[in-house]
């Protein structure tokens, strides 16, 4: 449950570019409200240049930050007067949009600017948030996410169905928020919530109670319901999965290894364990990835190991040993059914490891890496267990996961 946690005396000793460092951290206290490195904030002010005089900026959390952490000096600085032309265009490529921006900055030195960032200066307010709340993106990834959005928002929200980051998104959520200036939110089918404010509290407070909305909503629906199906793999004692991992952990590094050294992590995190063992998490959590954010680091599937834990842990050693080069050739096929010229085949490991009745094991190049990874996959399960209790699981199609793992 989202808290709006805004403190005035906090906010006053923290007032870096017009409140959005401030509101920015704030958002990034709740992972359910904005994922690790994801969601973008920005605010719009008039700023002195080098020779002193007036210019309209627009400041935009850089590519790769974090809000729960960022600085003053992790937002990019955008000249307005040079983007506003851009809205009356009607197409432009990510390349073309990139090189433009690049071109836009009003302070040198500074990161760059993240790929989302028309659409927050086509949204004319202020202040302006993209989240990727758990609830919301539930709803966005129901069979029919307008309709569904639609129940809980009204004629509040604007809905666009979803299409990959860059300029034409940007501009389908600009033209939305202009034809109808009362409207509250932007709801983007597959991918989070857009919302904005004159002030950074203002924003931050519509964001918030957005939020709440949508995850009562969920709850609601989800109330005696078991999502994932019945547990049919009890999740084992701490003694018996530790056991377990300590021969089953040398067998996974070493099998996802095969391109590069890879970093594991375990999680034993008891809504997963029920997750893990319940009947219909076999199938659902081969479906694909929910939106973006979660896909670039937890890959579009998982590899759900078909084990139980009487079996024993040999079985175990050979169906890990033996998925993960499935694994890695299904996702060669992937690669070979999507490929643009000029793409390389990326680490075909998976990220995400399930096994009933024991966890989780997460990879990755390096610990952080790996941890991202593990953050991310309970927000995804989150995420699928939000949409199957309002109807069903619609994600990423194949072909929209490839575009963003190999964007350009």
């Amino acid at each position: 449950m989202p808290q709006n946690l805004w403190n005035d005396a906090e906010a006053a000793a923290l007032p870096d570019l017009d409140g959005l460092v401030y509101r920015s951290n704030l958002l990034g206290r709740d992972r359910a409200v904005v994922n690790i490195y994801g969601g973008n904030t920005s605010a719009k002010m008039t700023l002195t240049d080098h020779v002193g005089r007036s210019v309209r900026v627009m400041a935009v959390k850089a590519s790769g930050s974090d809000v729960l952490n960022i600085k003053q000096g992790g937002f990019a600085l955008l000249k307005l007067d040079e983007i506003d032309p851009l809205f009356e265009r009607e197409a432009m490529t990510d390349e073309e949009m990139v090189a433009y921006l690049e071109r836009c900055v009003f302070e040198p030195g500074r990161p760059r600017q993240s790929i989302e960032t028309l659409l927050h200066a086509f949204v004319p307010f202020a202040h302006v948030d993209h989240t990727h709340p758990d609830a919301v993106i539930s709803i966005a990834c129901a069979p029919d996410g307008e309709a569904e959005a639609r129940r809980v928002y009204g004629d509040r929200m604007a809905y666009v169905p979803y299409i990959r980051p860059g300029f034409t998104m940007s501009k389908w959520i600009g033209e939305k928020v202009k034809q109808n200036p009362k409207t509250e939110c932007v709801v983007m089918g597959k991918h989070g919530l857009v919302t904005w404010g004159d002030t950074a509290k203002s924003s931050y407070d519509v964001t918030i109670r957005l939020i709440q909305e949508a995850e009562d909503y969920i709850a609601d629906a989800q109330k005696g319901k078991r999502v994932f199906g019945d547990l049919i793999v009890k999740p084992l004692n701490e003694d018996e999965r530790l056991a377990i991992m300590a021969e089953a952990l040398p067998v996974i590094r070493g099998a996802v290894s095969q391109r590069r050294h890879a970093i594991l992590q375990y999680d034993a995190d008891p809504a997963l364990l029920d997750m893990v063992g319940s009947e219909k998490s076999p199938a659902v959590s081969q479906l694909g990835a929910a939106c973006p954010d979660h896909l670039v680091h937890v890959k579009r599937q998982p590899f759900f190991v078909d084990w139980r834990p009487d079996e024993g842990i040999e079985a175990l050693k050979a169906k890990l040993k033996a998925g993960i080069a499935e694994y890695d050739q299904r996702y060669a096929d992937y690669f070979e059914r999507n490929k643009e010229p000029g793409d390389e085949m990326r680490d075909p490991a998976p990220r995400v490891i399930l096994i009933p009745g024991v966890g989780m094991v997460n990879t990755g190049k390096d610990i952080t890496n790996a941890d991202v990874s593990r953050q991310l996959y309970h927000r995804a399960v989150a995420v699928i267990g939000g949409a199957e209790a309002v109807g069903g699981f619609n994600c990423l199609t194949e072909k929209e996961a490839y575009d963003i793992e190999y964007w350009p």
